[in-house]
C-alpha cells in the first residue's frame, strides 16, 4: 500500500511537470487514461475544486476547457464536492460550470452538457444561436448510467436519474426521473427502495 502511494504521488508530480510545460491540452489529453489516484490531484493542482474522498473510477473526458469562447483555460468550471464517485467514461462539458454537491454518484458514460452551438453553419447559427448554462447536483443525488445532463438545470437533493435519460428541466427533491426527455416517476422518501 505504501508503495502504490508513493508511485502515484510520483505519477501526479510527473503530470504536474508536464502539464505545466505543456499546457493545458496535455492534461485533458493525459485524463482519457489517468492513473486514478492521480485525477483529483491534477484537476486541483489546474484550477478544479475537489472535496475530500472525492474518487474517480478512470477516463473523464473533459471538452470545452481551453478553446471555447467561454473557456477558462483551466478546469475552474469544474466543482465537485466530498465523498462522491464519478465513473467510467463521464463527459464533462466546461464551456459553463459544472457544480457537483456532496455524496453525489455519477456512473458511468453520463455526459453534463453545458452549451448548445452551431457556430460552424452560418444558416444554422440564426436559427439556433448559441447557449449555455450552468449544471448544479445537489447532495445525495445518483446519476445512472448513460444519462446526459443538459444545460442551465438543478438537480434537487437526493433525486435519482435513470439510465440513459436526458434531463432538460430542473428536477426536484427527493424524486425519480427516467425517460426521454426525462419525466417524474415518482417521489422518494427517505430510505426508499427503489
Amino acid at each position: 500500500m505504501k508503495v502504490r502511494m508513493i508511485l502515484s504521488s510520483l505519477s501526479f508530480y510527473v503530470q504536474l511537470l508536464l502539464g505545466k510545460m505543456l499546457g493545458i491540452s496535455y492534461v485533458v489529453q493525459y485524463l482519457r487514461n489517468p492513473n486514478p489516484l492521480v485525477t483529483a490531484k491534477l484537476l486541483r493542482a489546474f484550477g478544479a475544486k475537489i472535496g475530500d474522498a472525492t474518487t474517480f473510477k478512470r477516463t473523464i473526458f473533459l471538452d470545452n476547457v481551453f478553446e471555447d469562447e467561454n473557456s477558462a483555460g483551466d478546469f475552474s468550471h469544474l466543482v465537485i464536492g466530498n465523498n462522491c464517485y464519478i465513473g467510467d467514461c463521464v463527459y464533462l462539458d466546461l464551456a459553463d460550470e459544472i457544480v457537483i454537491k456532496n455524496n453525489v454518484v455519477i456512473s458511468g458514460q453520463v455526459s453534463f452538457v453545458t452549451h448548445a452551438d452551431c457556430n460552424r453553419s452560418k444558416e444554422l447559427k440564426v436559427l439556433f444561436p448559441r447557449t449555455r448554462g450552468r449544471i448544479v447536483v445537489k447532495d445525495g443525488s445518483w446519476i445512472a448510467f448513460g444519462a446526459t445532463l443538459l444545460q442551465g438545470i438543478s438537480l434537487g437533493e437526493r433525486a435519482v436519474i435513470a439510465a440513459n435519460s436526458l434531463v432538460n428541466k430542473d428536477v426536484d427533491d427527493f424524486s425519480l426521473w427516467g425517460g426521454v426527455p426525462a419525466v417524474k416517476i415518482r417521489d422518494l422518501e427517505h430510505g426508499t427502495q427503489l
